[in-house]
This record gives C-alpha cells, structure tokens and sequence, in this order.
C-alpha cells in the first residue's frame, strides 16, 4: 500500500472510531479535516482533469446534441470515467432535437460592403439556399418594436438592447424572430446574450407556432451598434444574409454516466454533474466541458486516495442542454423508481473561472445545515453557501423534492465566453480548473460520507 496514503487511512478510522464528523447543525470546526486537506492537496496537484479538458476541446471538439461530435464525446465520457475509477460506466439513450448550422454569413451592404461576424441561433431555419437581402430595421425593445410595427414589413428587424445581464437579454434570442415576423418580418437579428471583442454568441431561439418561421441569427455587439447608429442616422442600412441551416426530426442521443458505490449505503445517491453537449462555435471549454471535466476529475481524486464514501456518488455528464434540457428530463424520467433515494444533486453549468461556494435551491434553514460542509474549503474562496439556482439539468429532480446545488465560480467574464468562438481551451486558467475540482472533491467527499441523514428542503 502507498505510505502516503496510511495517514489518510488512519485519520478515517479514527474518525469512524470516534464519530467525530462535524454535524450541519453545529459550527464548522476551526481546524480543517485532514481527509478533507489531502483531498484538496490532491487535487491541485493532479494534471488529470487539464489532460482531459484538452483532449474534450481539442480532440473531441463542437458537439451538439445527435452530432457526430456528440458521439465522440459519449466515447470520451465513458473511457475518462473508467480512468477516474468508477465501478461501471454506461449510457442511457434520450431522444434530443437535431440542427445543423451549416454555412453561413452577413454582410453589410449599405452604405457601404463589408462583412460582419455574425452566427445564426440555434433551430433557426436557413435562407433556403439563396442570399437574404434587405433594408434593417433597428430598435432598442420590444416596446419601440411595438410603436414602429407599421414600418417591418419586409425588413430585417435588428433588436439592439443594451446588455444589462443574462436574464434580461436571453428573451430577445429566444423570442425575436418570432416577434419580429408578426409585422412581416423577413428574418431577425439580435445584439448577442453575450460580450465579448467583435465575438457573436449563439443559442437556442424558440418560434410561436402561430407565426411564420424566419432566419434568426446573432451579431456582435459591435456590429449591431454601428447598424443602430446608421438607424439612427436616417442612412436605411442594408444586410444580406445566407445560412444553410437545417432542422431534422429527433434523434437518439446520451447521457453517460458512471457510479463510485458507496460503502455502506450504496442506495443514497449523491448526484454531481455537467453537460456534455457544446455549440459548434469553439471548444465548449466554459460552457460546460469544465463543469463535465470536473466531476470526472472529482472522482478520480477521491479513488486515488482509496476513499470511498458511504452513500454512492453518480456522475451523469447530460446531453442535449443546450435545447431545452433534454437530457435532464430524461434522466428523471429513466430514474423515477430511485428519485427517493437522491439525497443531493449538485451541477456545475457556470463556468472554469476561481471557485466562489455553492448555492442552493432550498429553504433558508436547510441551507444554514448545508453550509458547515462547505466551511472547510474557505482557503480556495469556495466556502459561500447561498440560495439560488441549482442548475437546467437537475431541475427534473430538484422539482421532486431532491436537495439541488449549483457549484458556483466568480463569473463577471463568464459572458465573453458563453456561446462563442472563443470558448475554447486556453480560455481556462489550470489553476482555477484544479482549485475547482478540489472544492467539489471536498464537498461531495464530505456530503456523501456524512453518517447521518443529510439536510433536506423543507415543505413550506
């Protein structure tokens, strides 16, 4: 047996002996377990979890949901959890929408010929295989929409609204086009639900089934400020606009998951995930490789220290997120029988950027006995526990009463990345990413070894 590891060994014995866990009810002790410290020494310096982001970004590369990337990815998903030590790694089928973007471009054609960045949103239709050329609308809300609809008809309507934060500038994505077409619209544009250098974001957009379906697509906000200035000007801008992209009936695609079973109460499951599905336009580094990479990782850690906890921890990296959640949905729908026995859900869908703490979808005083788990990581800034959102693909489950946690990071770049071209591997600091993978090591070692029944939301 590895000495170094004999300390390790001899510290949960006696801890076993002892019952000295700290509870939730009680103040986090002052002094970090030593189990929990050489977990946290282990995973910063382990390279397994930047090897792995490398080879997803790189190697495995854009992969939406029922792609051929996709199909890739669920190989990576199944070798990296075998390597991480999981006792059995499997793929359960979900029936995921399916788009492909094709080729495609924008171009300023008056006043004067230039291109502009631009990617179309995600379930748009293409331009039916020719060139769209108009004069552009631009307005600021869905209000001046409104006031102006009697000037839409057969323009490109432009929706430039000023970024004020995700939430806000996210239903103009989803909803232009189908707004915009109501008055006659021929296809839309957005100011992206992002930031960035001349960067467009994609995403998904949605159509109301009571309107005519047109091309939607993203500039940057660059480019969508200088058409809403030559708007303002009275100049009348021009865009010609061509996208091959092509929708398809539902496919069959994965979730890959894989179990580390737990020692005495193998039938608790402590769930921590990601997505494994990524737009086409970089890496998927941010948005959410990392957030797969780091559970994986997690894993590995915990198995090259020979811990195994008391309840099982299940890694499921989800597909099809990126459409509305698919791989979520189906989860919860496959796992009905045992949702009982999830004790704690915890996805990570916000980014590789420094550790910030966790929040936490559930009532104030759950919330105060979850947070002594998390105490001990104060030396990597991870030790915050907050209410809030758990995440897109454990909602299912949280919905059901499962205890739901988002592993949250300091984000303000977040959006410079999210949906772009340059989400790709060098956007991650290594030591954010292994800081990361330490602070989920840590909590889930210690959520899933807890001896006794672990908090839970209470009935309002």
């Amino acid at each position: 047996m590895n000495r170094i590891l004999l300390p390790v060994l001899a510290t949960l014995l006696l801890l076993a002996a002892c019952g000295s866990s700290p509870t939730p009810q009680s103040d986090p002790a002052p002094t970090v377990d030593p189990v929990i410290e050489a977990i946290i020494s282990q995973a910063l310096a382990d390279t397994f979890a930047l090897d792995a982001l490398r080879e997803l970004c790189d190697e495995v590369g854009p992969r939406l949901a029922g792609s051929e990337g996709m199909r890739r990815a669920h190989a990576w998903g199944l070798r990296r959890l075998a390597e991480a030590g999981a006792d059995t790694a499997w793929t359960e089928e979900v029936m995921a929408p399916r788009w492909e973007r094709g080729v495609e471009w924008a171009r300023l054609t008056h006043p004067y010929d230039t291109p502009l960045p631009m990617l179309g949103l995600g379930r748009s239709i293409g331009t039916d295989g020719v060139p769209l050329e108009a004069e552009v609308l631009a307005v600021s809300d869905w209000d001046e929409l409104e006031a102006r609809q009697d000037e839409v008809a057969g323009k490109i309507v432009l929706f430039d609204p000023p970024w004020v934060h995700y939430g806000a500038n996210v239903q103009y994505r989803a909803h232009a086009a189908s707004r915009a077409a109501e008055y006659g619209a021929v296809a839309a544009l957005i100011r992206p639900a992002g930031f960035g250098q001349n960067t467009p974001h994609t995403g998904v957009m949605r159509y109301a089934d009571d309107q005519p379906r047109i091309p939607s697509a993203s500039l940057s906000s660059e480019g969508a400020a200088l058409i809403h200035r030559l708007s303002d000007q009275g100049v009348k801008p021009r865009v010609a606009l061509s996208m091959e992209a092509e929708n398809f009936d539902d496919g069959p695609c994965a979730n890959v998951l894989g179990d580390l079973r737990g020692r005495e109460l193998p039938e608790e499951i402590v769930l921590i995930g990601g997505h494994l599905d990524a737009w086409d336009t970089g890496g998927g580094a941010h948005d959410d490789g990392g957030g797969c990479v780091i559970m994986v990782a997690a894993l590995k850690v915990l198995n090259d220290l020979d811990l195994r906890p008391r309840r099982t921890i299940r890694v499921v990296l989800f597909t099809s997120e990126e459409y509305g959640g698919q791989g979520g949905d189906a989860y919860a729908e496959i796992h009905a029988d045992e949702i009982d026995h999830h004790v704690l859900a915890l996805e990570s869908d916000a980014g590789c950027f420094a550790p910030s703490g966790f929040s936490v979808k559930a009532d104030s005083l759950t919330i105060t006995e979850l947070a002594p788990f998390a105490a001990p990581l104060a030396g990597l800034g991870a030790d915050n526990v907050y209410p809030g959102w758990a995440g897109v693909d454990i909602g299912p489950l949280v919905e059901q009463g499962v205890l739901g946690v988002g592993h949250r990071v300091h984000g303000e770049e977040y959006f410079r990345y999210h949906h772009a071209p340059s989400d790709v591997f060098e956007a991650v600091r290594p030591e954010d990413l292994a800081a990361n993978v330490a602070a989920v090591a840590a909590f889930i070692y210690a959520v899933a070894d807890y001896p006794h029944p672990l908090p839970q939301p209470k009935d309002d």
